[in-house]
């Protein structure tokens, strides 16, 4: 691939993804100001495992581990995860989402999706579909990518 066409990439990376955030997902009124968007990711990654270390939550969303102290610290306060020390190892702490933490983001989704809906509604089918695809396209090439990574820090 040629030079140019790595920048415009990178570039289309940079302005177009977090504008698909503001345009797509969110809304004025839904995101409070306090939350970050890197507090739903981390109930979003918990809703599909019993409980994780923190430093392998970190790793899954690339957040720094002095970031992630304070992001659970936060969702503690909260009340949307408790720390459990690790069975095999106590000098491991596991993160695992409380009830209250499950049904904040059953609600969080559900407005996001509205939300989506709404800020979508001006496409028409061809228009939504090409999208749905462009989505598809770019979600396979990063699990691709991720692939690829895991397969060079095995060997490394």
């Amino acid at each position: 691939m040629e030079e140019k066409s790595i920048e415009r990439m990178l570039d289309d990376f940079l302005i177009y993804f977090p504008v698909f955030y503001q345009k797509v997902i969110s809304s004025k009124d839904f995101h409070n100001k306090q939350t970050s968007a890197s507090y739903y990711q981390i109930l979003g990654v918990l809703m599909h495992q019993e409980s994780l270390p923190i430093s392998v939550i970190g790793d899954i969303l690339y957040i720094s581990r002095p970031n992630m102290t304070s992001y659970i610290d936060k969702l503690v306060k909260d009340g949307m995860v408790e720390r459990i020390p690790d069975e095999k190892d106590r000098r491991i702490i596991r993160i695992k989402l409380t009830p209250g933490g499950r049904e904040f983001i059953k609600k969080s989704r559900v407005i996001v999706e509205g939300n989506m809906r709404e800020n979508l509604s001006s496409l028409n089918a061809e228009e939504l579909e090409n999208l749905s695809e462009a989505i598809k396209t770019v979600k396979l090439t990063l699990m691709k990518i991720e692939e690829k990574y895991n397969e060079f820090q095995h060997k490394h």
